[in-house]
This record gives structure tokens, sequence and C-alpha cells, in this order.
């Protein structure tokens, strides 16, 4: 029996340098500020002069009467932009930082899907420190289909995501009729990996596969073990590369080869390629130096009692051209 699994100890790291495509349509937005969801108008404003300014951003605030919602209408009707009207609302989350946003996304996307409440609800797109959501059809009585921007409660968030809600909207849809989510790029996930050292071990342990405190493994007590019984580890490591570094779609690559060897080194069993780790590691926020670490746990069995060498050989395949980290443990097995 084999057992692999990968976790990362991603903390957060989010800054606001970004290149989106450019913008070509006259977008609508009627900010829907009832029910006390107000926006950031100094982020608003300074998104809008930053892509396009009003030539592209046309910005209603809708309060007590529908009159704004109307002039934008109106408007939209004289630029020939009718299908571009964005009604919007906002709203903030209480998570303190990405992880946890992602987490309240994770459950706001299933009660999407089970949850009659919102049916027809969907996200659109997806960014480390907000979401923009498509509301169902007759959500409410303007005559458009609603857009709902879920925010992080922190003060660089609306900074961050109004460009890429403006973005969104002011670029045409593609030939098919949808469009694509601006893509943010951290520089300085980019800058800090383009002086990365190559992935290095930072701990390892023979664990106890059933117990755990505070939510992390316990190391075992003792590397005897008996005929057939898994011999799990895990290893932390730091400087661990990533492929589409600093976009929404960067992502961590390790790949695994096991010898087993007895004490004079002499290789008795080799298992090359034999398992792949990868995972999703968008820039996440607030910003850390611990991005690019990850752990990782893997198990194997030897039958045969005797003293062994077993070598579990890391590789960061974000960076081909890096050095393999072996990573040895010496087990009895009687």
């Amino acid at each position: 029996m084999k057992h692999f699994s990968i976790s990362s100890l991603i903390a957060s790291l989010f800054l606001i340098s970004a290149h989106a495509a450019s913008a070509e349509a006259p977008a609508f937005f009627v900010l829907d500020e009832r029910g006390g969801h107000e926006f950031d108008m100094r982020a608003w404003q300074n998104a809008a002069k930053a892509w396009k300014g009003e030539k592209f951003v046309r910005t209603y605030r809708l309060g007590r009467d529908d009159s704004a919602l109307r002039k934008a209408k109106d408007d939209a009707t004289e630029a020939k932009a009718s299908d571009n009207v964005v009604l919007l609302m906002t709203t903030t989350m209480p998570d303190k930082n990405s992880r946890e946003f992602r987490a309240s996304l994770d459950q706001l996307k299933q009660q999407f899907q089970t949850n009659p409440k919102f049916n027809g609800f969907s996200v659109l797109a997806e960014w480390p420190m907000c979401a923009l959501v498509q509301q169902g059809p007759g959500s409410n009585d303007s005559g458009l289909r609603g857009m709902m921007l879920f925010v992080l409660d922190h003060p660089q968030a609306n900074a961050a995501c109004y460009p890429m809600v403006q973005v969104y909207f002011t670029t045409p849809p593609g030939p098919d009729g949808k469009r694509i989510a601006p893509v943010r790029v951290d520089s300085a996930s980019v800058a800090l990996q383009a002086t990365l050292p190559p992935m290095t071990l930072a701990g390892k342990m023979l664990a106890d596969k059933t117990a755990f405190k505070q939510g992390k493994l316990v190391e075992r007590p003792t590397n005897v073990f008996a005929p057939g019984e898994e011999i799990f580890i895990q290893a932390n490591f730091r400087n661990v590369g990533r492929n589409d570094v600093g976009t929404p779609m960067a992502s961590y690559e390790i790949g695994l080869d096991i010898e087993v060897r007895d004490r004079t080194g002499k290789v008795l069993t080799a298992l090359p390629h034999e398992h792949t780790y990868k995972g999703a590691s968008p820039p996440p926020f607030p910003e850390s130096l611990d991005y690019f670490t990850n752990f990782v746990t893997a198990g194997i069995t030897i039958s045969e009692p005797g003293d062994y060498t077993v070598v579990y050989v890391f590789r960061d395949r974000s960076r081909r051209e890096t050095p393999p980290v072996p990573v040895e443990f010496a087990v009895i097995v009687k």
C-alpha cells in the first residue's frame, strides 16, 4: 500500500499590479446602494480613471428612487449598448484573508447548487479578494440580471477588485457571447520567484498517521515497523516554485521517486515517477514570505524484515532546472 497527499502552507500575498485586455465597449454601471450596501466611490472612480475613464466606465448611483436606473438605460440605448447595463451590488465578507475567503466562496457555490433561493445564481469571476456573482432571473424588479460583488473586508480589496469588474464588463464578450475574467498578475510573486533559490527541505518526520495535535500530524516515536505496516512520512519544503506564478491560475507540481536501499546503500527497489503532487496556488492575501512553502505526506510498505533506508526523492517540476531533494529515513522492519 502506498499513500500520497500534499497540502500548501500558503499564507497570503497580493499586490495590486495588473494587466488586462484593452477596454473597447462602454459599460453602464448602476451601483445599487439600497439597503446599506455602499460602494467606496473614491476607489471606484480611481479605478475608472486608471482604466478608461468615463469614456467606457459610466457610473450611476441607485438610491431611493429608480431615476438613476432609467438614466443609465437611456444613455446605454443612445450609445447602442443597451445590453451592457450592469446593476451591481457589493457585499463585504468578514473573512480575514484570501484562504478564508475561498472557503466562504466554496460554501456559497454549494448553496447555489442546493438552495432553491439561489436558483440561477452563478460565479462569473474569482480573484484573491473578491468574486463576481450573477443573480438568478427575477431577483429584482429592474428588468436586469443583478450582479453581486463579494469583497474581502480589507482596505486594499476595493482598490484591487473594482478595476477587475470594470475591465470584465468593458471588454467585449467572445464569439460565443461569454466574457473572460481579466487576469491580475501579482508582480511581487513574479519577482520573488525570479530570485528564488532551489527547493530545499525544511523538516521531515516519520508520522503517526492516526495521531494529530492541533490539526497537525504527530511524529512517530519509533522507526520500527511490522512487515506490511505503512511507513508514513511528512516532509516540509521551502522555495517551491509555481507554474503561472502571480496569476489566479498559479499551481504547484512536485514529482516523487522512491528508492528502498539496504544499509550499505545498495538499491533494492526503485520506483521512478511514483507520484505527482499538484494543486492550485493562487497569489494569496495579505502578504507573506511563506507563499512558496508546501508540505507533503507519503507512505510505502515493506514486507520483508530487515534494516532499510527509504529515500523519497522530490522534484520541483515548475522549475525543472533545479536539483532534486532526497529525503531519507532509516527504518527497521521486524
